[in-house]
Parts: structure tokens; C-alpha cells; sequence
């Protein structure tokens, strides 16, 4: 299936999101439509399976014109999405979620094919092996929940096979072997699409790369190549101070101590022993992968783990210190000594699609914020948006700039960051890491759970999850290592 947009546009209240984009997409190829984050790259991918009407323009199959009144159409029409966060039913399995997509009931308009299972199997040992499917989706970790989409798009068997951010959640093995699967499918026929804001990624992997930038085409590279500059604008970086710093006390010291930490969920590997330390104004980082018990350390340390634990924690504020015990650490009690919490889940964990943006930003303050106080947050996050925009007209790297001046907007002391690097592009990382340096100059304790790109020459403490156990493997200080 050949795919041609002409003058795609989509204007929202505050920004054009799309502004004329003209592009081809052949079949038989892998095509990385690439961008910093709010290039219009999910823009376009929601107009090509109908979650969203264009405000202007035309979109032609196989050279005929055609329009998608909503996702089932496109589907029909033979295209599916891969989204970097699926919207799956929590409380059902992974099996479940993929019957429950494909609408294998009497009214579906959907063809099932008597060997479903087999063929669930075959994509399941070949994509993802160790994806249990009788396993909760609610305690699957982002991989996973990618690869149950993903799976259920390929059921669909689509001529044209569009996927926003893959990688996102996947290690560089997951990467690589995903990618080797996909050229698979191009070899078979399929137009393949995938979004990403890697110029690495899109390099090594596409034939074809378009380039979006504040919602027009920038640049089409038919041959996978780009140039060596220019392409990723590199924005300039502005120094903000934190409004908290002048109202709190600069503090030193130990702000949380966890020790003796431990937890055996049922459906996450288990943490046998954590001893962590975050100190007021300097950055603590931990760093491992998801089979060594990440996501259970995660949910301990945010309050959200709901089997027991074993341990002890210590806060210290200003002149008050207060020890409990870990089956009393709730998200709850950290907010109340002063936390700020950005989960690795910025959709449903720190937010919701269907929320309005005024509401989201809303969600810990006592009463809900004025329109001028939603605006102030959103210019500080540096995005163009409307408080009564929904969160799912937002980028991944947009939502997650937001929640971040969200939860300073609390004045925290402490402030925990999961897999802050995960969908940024290279500015917004950079930004980021600029944001977060600011804090621990305010004073503020910084804690980093999930070190994927980030840098750990800029942390006091390096923290290595293995077996279950942490070990503080580095000292940093003034960006050299003892």
C-alpha cells in the first residue's frame, strides 16, 4: 500500500500542530518520520489512522483519495498503530487485552481466524519470549505492554504498519531485534512508519527519512541518509531558577535514607536488600536492568507498591526528622513530607489522556488552578498549549515537561525522577539535565531512578541494582569521580 499525504494540516486553539505537509510513504520500505518533540510526529501518525480529523488537506491509498471517520475505519483500510503507550484494560491479562482489541464477539466486524492462538504463539516466541500472556497487564512492565500492541497489529495483518516511539521502552538488544523483524515485514511487502526522534535510530535502520519541525516538513532523505548538522535544531538554553528556592531554607544533609530495603511481589522480580541515601542539594542515581528488580525498587520508592516490604526510611525537613517503617512509606506520606513524584508511567501513573490539562496540573493542589496559574506552568514547561487542551493532544516528551513543572509548582525538598530520559529528544534532554542541575543548586534532593542516557558524572551517589541488591559503585564530586 502506497501512501501520499498533500497539505495535511491540523490547527489547534493556540498552534498549528500540522501546517501542509505533503509526503510519500511506499510500500516494501521502513520509513523513520523523525522530530524534537512537538515536530508533529504523533500529529500525523493519529490523522493516518483516523484518531484525529485533519483541519485541511487530502490523503490518497494506492493513488485513490480517502479519509478515516475513526481508527476502525483505517483499520479496515488496512493500516494499525503501534502506540508507544497502548491504552490496555489493567485488570486483564495480556491474552485477555489482545482478544479484547482484536473484538472477537458476534458484532465484530472483524474476521478471527480459528488459529488466532497458534498464531499469538508463533509472534510471541519470535518478538518477545519472555512475554507471559496469563500475566495482569497492570504488572507489565513497558516493553511488554508495547510488544501485547503490537501483537494484536500484526493479528490485523495491515498493509501499512505504523509505530510511535518503539524503542522507547526497550533495551538495545529489544532495539535491535525489533528492528530486524520489521525489515522482515518490509521484505514481505508492508509499508512500515516509524516515529522516533533518533536520528541514530532512523539512520541505521530507514531507507527513507522525513524530518518534521514545527509542524512542516523540513527535510526527505530517500536514501536514510542525513546530513551531519541542522537537521535537530539545537535550541538555546535559558538558566531558570526554581521559584521554591527563595522561600525555603537552603538545606544540607541526608534528606531520605532507605535501609535494609526488601520486597517479594508476586509478579515482579524481588528486592532482597537496598540501602539508599539522596542528600539535599546533590543528585543520587540508580541504575539497572528491569530482571535485577527495577520496577519493584520503583514502586517501593514512590510509594506505589502494594505487597509488603521489609525496611526502614528516615526524612529529614528542616529541623524535623520522622523514621518509619516501609509498609508505611505511601506516595501519600512522601507528598506530605514534601516529594515530588514523576513516575516512569507519565500517561496513567502522573496523568490520564482524557484529562484536560488544567485538571492534570491540578490533581495536588487543594483546589484546582486558575487559568493564569495553568498558563504559568505550561510557559515554564515551554510548550504551547491551552488549559483546557486534553493531555492527549500532548507529545510524550510535552506531557512530560509539564508534569515536571507540575510537581515543582508543589515546592518539593525531594524531588524522584523515573526514567526521566525516556521519549526526549536530544534537546529536550539536554533541557532536562539543565532543569535538573538547577534544582540541586536550589538546594533541592534529587533522586534518579532509571539512568538510560543520563548522565551520572553530575551525581554524588551511583547506586547499582544487581541480584536484587544495590550497591553504591560511585562517588562523584564537582564531576570527578573518587
Amino acid at each position: 500500500m502506497k501512501i501520499r499525504t498533500r497539505n495535511i494540516s491540523k490547527h489547534y486553539k493556540l498552534k498549528k500542530a500540522l501546517d501542509h505537509v505533503s509526503v510519500d510513504f511506499e510500500p516494501g520500505k521502513i520509513h523513520a518520520l523523525l522530530g524534537e518533540n512537538g515536530a508533529g510526529k504523533s500529529t500525523l501518525a493519529k490523522i493516518l489512522v483516523g484518531e484525529i480529523l485533519p483541519t485541511d488537506g487530502e490523503i490518497f491509498l494506492d493513488n485513490k483519495k480517502t479519509s478515516f471517520a475513526n481508527p476502525r475505519d483505517a483499520l479496515k483500510k488496512g493500516i494499525a498503530i503501534v502506540h508507544q503507550r497502548p491504552l490496555l484494560a489493567p485488570s486483564l491479562t495480556a491474552l485477555e487485552n489482545i482478544y479484547l482489541s482484536l473484538g472477537e464477539t458476534e458484532k465484530s466486524n472483524f474476521f478471527i481466524p480459528r488459529r488466532v492462538p497458534e498464531k499469538i504463539s508463533e509472534l510471541k516466541s519470535e518478538i518477545s519470549p519472555s512475554l507471559k500472556l496469563s500475566t495482569l497487564t497492570k504488572d507489565l512492565g513497558g516493553n511488554h505492554r508495547f510488544y501485547v500492541s503490537f501483537i494484536t497489529s500484526l493479528l490485523r495483518n495491515p498493509d501499512c504498519l505504523i509505530l510511535d516511539e518503539p524503542s522507547a521502552f526497550l533495551d538495545s538488544e529489544e532495539r535491535d531485534a525489533l528492528y530486524i523483524f520489521l525489515k522482515k515485514l518490509a521484505k514481505e511487502g508492508k509499508n512500515i512508519i516509524v516515529i522516533t526522534h533518533s536520528r541514530v535510530e532512523a539512520q541505521k535502520h530507514a531507507d527513507t527519512i522525513t524530518v518534521l519541525r514545527e509542524g512542516k516538513l523540513f527535510y526527505r532523505s530517500e536514501n536514510g541518509e542525513l546530513p551531519e548538522e541542522g537537521i535537530l535544531p539545537r535550541q538555546q538554553n535559558k538558566k531558570t531558577k526554581t521559584e521554591d528556592s527563595k522561600n525555603e531554607d537552603i538545606l544540607s544533609g541526608s534528606c531520605l535514607s532507605v535501609r535494609n530495603l526488601s520486597c517479594s511481589p508476586k509478579t515482579k522480580p524481588a528486592l532482597l536488600h537496598a540501602d539508599i541515601q539522596v542528600d539535599y542539594g546533590e543528585i543520587t542515581a540508580i541504575s539497572g536492568m528491569k530482571e535485577a528488580a527495577m520496577e519493584t525498587l520503583e514502586d517501593l520508592l514512590c510509594g506505589l507498591e502494594t505487597e509488603p516490604a521489609k525496611g526502614n526510611a528516615v526524612f529529614t525537613r528542616k529541623n524535623k526528622t520522622e523514621s518509619i517503617k516501609m509498609s508505611q512509606f505511601t506516595t501519600s506520606w512522601l507528598r506530605k513530607n514534601g516529594a515530588a513524584i514523576v513516575p516512569s508511567d507519565k500517561t496513567f501513573r502522573a496523568s490520564n489522556p482524557e484529562l484536560r490539562i488544567i485538571d492534570m496540573l491540578s490533581v495536588y493542589n487543594k483546589k484546582i488552578l486558575t487559568e493564569s496559574e495553568a498558563e504559568k506552568i505550561i510557559k515554564a514547561a515551554g510548550i504551547s498549549a491551552s488549559p483546557d487542551e486534553l493531555c492527549k493532544s500532548l507529545s510524550g516528551g510535552m506531557l512530560q515537561r509539564l508534569i515536571l513543572e507540575r510537581e515543582i509548582f508543589q515546592n518539593p525538598v525531594l524531588v524522584i525522577l523515573c526514567n526521566p530520559m525516556h521519549g526526549l529528544d536530544s534537546d529536550g534532554q539536554r533541557n532536562l539535565i539543565q532543569r535538573i542541575v538547577q534544582m540541586k543548586e536550589d538546594g533541592k534532593a534529587v533522586l534518579i531512578i532509571g539512568t538510560a542516557d543520563f548522565p551520572l558524572s553530575i551525581c554524588k551517589y551511583v547506586y547499582a541494582l544487581e541480584g536484587g541488591k544495590t550497591n553504591c559503585t560511585t562517588q562523584f564530586f564537582h564531576g570527578a569521580e573518587k
